[in-house]
């Protein structure tokens, strides 16, 4: 095992020892403020129902967004839950070094994105990145409300999303200067892309003709320079009556402060299936933006609520682990890489979720050979995912898997109930549960869920 790595481990470990013989950390203080520096990373502090949490971000650690949490009465007689540390857990000694599990992709590749290492972007998924938000409207399709009123909390959620997700690794800077709907020169039947398949006609005019029209109208209040995403949301009755929709990976456009060369979406559905709520539209945003940035997304089951990226109105707005990894937002610190010719006896491991992060691994990852990886992850509530066991679909916290064959084809056919299995990755499910409660199986690999944290790895056949 790396002795950095190994080193790491045993810090953490003593830090949770630690807190498990000093006192409990989540303990009544003063109320910590979201970006303030913290010590040590995985503290976590509750005060009344808000819990907070030390993550770490870019080279910093600071307190994470609350999450709320039910207020829990006193019990004297209450037994504290043992700490599981993790110089517990045996897997730890058979840790691989990173570029074990960084996978090359050689067969199948796609204009949707990398499937393995290298990653494909056009847009980069480290630093900054400049997104300008254009509230467009037409004289034949007018916009309803105030967009400064309507979408302000929603630049504040993308860049929050951003710095928690990435851990200050990459940031979004919101450019947003619309006080009203900026007001196209021109119907809106003559933004159209044929190409989306978003129910327009014909196309009046390219792209690139359509994204400098509406670039101009926003130039005079806009500051574009070192732009890098423009994201324009339209009103409903355009995409639904006119097939209204812009998008392009790569052009080059004129503005007042010089050329920006820069990606462009802009439509919800479009005229095939438009969403008439135009009055959330970060998460929607995110999800597009991340397509630009590397993340092929629509996996490993598109509809899943897990996910941002397989659907981005559902109760969890958290990266699948191995999108972030071969995107630069998970490294040492997040993933555990084994190799699967290593497992030789029974392993345990203690993962931390997601969706909130903390001192431990949140992805084990298993090399089965050159072209596939076995992942788990531990999914729970957090300041971006309300999962929910009982809502019609139904998403509850616990142990998801999923394989990933980095040279397999990448199939989408959402009307297809077979597509999963078709694509390059796709759940490893217990029965027809997305969540294990028991063990599942993957080429000779057997995970088996221990507790609500730890789990189980060993081989079979």
């Amino acid at each position: 095992m790396n002795r950095g790595i190994m080193f790491k481990k045993l810090v953490v470990a003593m830090i949770a020892l630690a807190v498990a013989f000093g006192g409990s950390t989540f303990a009544l203080a003063a109320t910590p403020k979201s970006g303030a520096s913290c010590s040590p990373k995985g503290k976590v502090l509750v005060v009344g129902t808000k819990k907070y949490t030390c993550v770490k971000s870019g080279s910093k650690l600071v307190w994470s967004t609350p999450v709320t949490v039910k207020a829990s009465k006193p019990s004297q007689s209450a037994t504290p839950t043992p700490i599981v540390t993790p110089a517990s857990d045996t897997a730890l000694a058979l840790a691989k070094p990173l570029d074990t599990c960084k996978l090359q992709e050689t067969a199948n590749q796609t204009g949707a994105g990398a499937k393995g290492f290298p990653g494909r972007r056009t847009v980069s998924s480290l630093g900054k990145v400049k997104v300008a938000l254009l509230p467009v409207d037409f004289a034949n399709a007018v916009g309803q409300g105030n967009p400064e009123s309507l979408y302000r909390d929603d630049v504040s959620k993308i860049e929050q999303w951003g710095q928690f997700f990435s851990r200050g690794k990459m940031s979004y800077e919101v450019e947003f200067k619309a006080s009203s709907w900026l007001r196209a020169p021109k119907g809106a039947e003559w933004y159209t892309c044929l190409e989306c398949q978003k129910g327009a006609k014909e196309q009046k005019q390219s792209q690139q003709e359509a994204l400098q029209q509406l670039v101009g109208i926003a130039d005079a209040s806009y500051d574009f320079t070192s732009t890098n995403l423009l994201y324009f949301v339209f009103p409903f009755e355009a995409e639904k009556n006119f097939g209204t929709a812009l998008y392009s990976h790569r052009l080059t456009l004129q503005t007042k402060e010089g050329p920006i060369t820069v990606a462009a979406y802009g439509e919800m559905g479009g005229g095939v299936s438009a969403v008439a709520d135009r009055t959330t539209i970060w998460d929607h945003a995110i999800h597009e933006f991340l397509h630009f940035q590397g993340f092929i997304g629509h996996g490993p089951e598109n509809g899943s609520d897990y996910y941002i990226s397989t659907n981005q109105w559902g109760a969890s707005k958290a990266v699948t682990s191995w999108e972030a990894f071969l995107n630069g937002w998970f490294g040492v610190d997040e993933v555990l890489c084994l190799d699967k010719a290593d497992i030789k006896e029974s392993l345990t491991l203690t993962l931390d979720s997601i969706d909130v992060f903390g001192p431990r691994v949140e992805s084990l990852m298993i090399r089965i050979d050159s072209d596939q990886l076995l992942i788990v992850e531990l999914r729970n509530n957090g300041p971006f995912t309300k999962l929910c066991s009982t809502c019609n679909r139904r998403t509850s916290a616990g142990f998801t898997a999923y394989r990933v064959n980095v040279n397999g084809a990448h199939y989408r056919n959402d009307a297809d109930p077979d597509g999963a299995s078709k694509n390059f990755w796709s759940y490893v499910k217990q029965g027809n549960q997305v969540v294990f409660d028991g063990s599942i199986q993957f080429e000779g690999v057997k995970i088996t869920k221990l507790s609500s944290t730890r789990l189980n790895i060993s081989r079979v056949g």
